[in-house]
C-alpha cells in the first residue's frame, strides 16, 4: 500500500483521495484508498474474533461495490439489518444463502477486494460458520 493511503485515518478521507487520483490518472491509488477505507470502517466496531472482522469487512466491501456500480455512496441496508435481528455471522451466512441478493463479486476483482467477499470470509472461516449453523 503506498504510504499516502496509509497515512489517512478516516474512511471520508479515504473517498477523497480516491477521487482526486482518479481524475489525476491514478486508479491504483485510488483502488488502495477505497481498500483502506474498508478496513478503516471495519476497524470502528468491536468484534469478538477473526470471523467477525473478516464478516465486518465482507459487508463494508459490499457496500462499496454497491457504491461503485450505482455511482453514489450506498449502504447495505437488508444486511443491517441482519446484522442487528442474528448477528454478523448469521447475516452473513443468511447473506450467502439469499437468492434476491446483487452479485457484486466482478465489482470486487474490479476493486481489487475480492478476499473481502462473502464468500470468501466463509471459505477462510469455515468452522465458525458451521458452529453459527448448529
Amino acid at each position: 500500500m503506498d504510504e499516502r493511503v496509509s497515512r489517512i485515518k478516516d474512511p471520508e478521507l479515504c473517498y477523497v483521495f480516491a477521487k482526486n487520483a482518479r481524475r489525476n490518472g491514478h486508479p491504483e491509488l485510488a483502488l488502495q484508498a477505497y481498500r483502506h477505507a474498508v478496513d478503516l470502517r471495519a476497524q470502528q466496531h468491536e468484534i469478538d474474533s477473526g470471523a467477525e472482522a473478516a464478516a465486518l469487512r465482507a459487508i463494508y466491501a459490499y457496500e462499496e461495490a454497491l457504491s461503485y456500480t450505482r455511482g453514489k455512496r450506498t449502504r447495505a441496508t437488508g444486511t443491517w439489518q441482519l446484522v442487528n435481528r442474528h448477528g454478523l455471522l448469521t447475516a452473513v451466512r443468511k447473506r450467502l444463502r439469499s437468492r434476491n441478493g446483487e452479485d457484486v463479486q466482478p465489482v470486487l476483482a474490479e476493486l481489487g477486494m475480492e478476499d473481502y467477499s462473502f464468500k470468501a470470509v466463509e471459505a477462510a472461516f469455515p468452522d465458525a460458520f458451521q458452529a453459527e449453523a448448529a
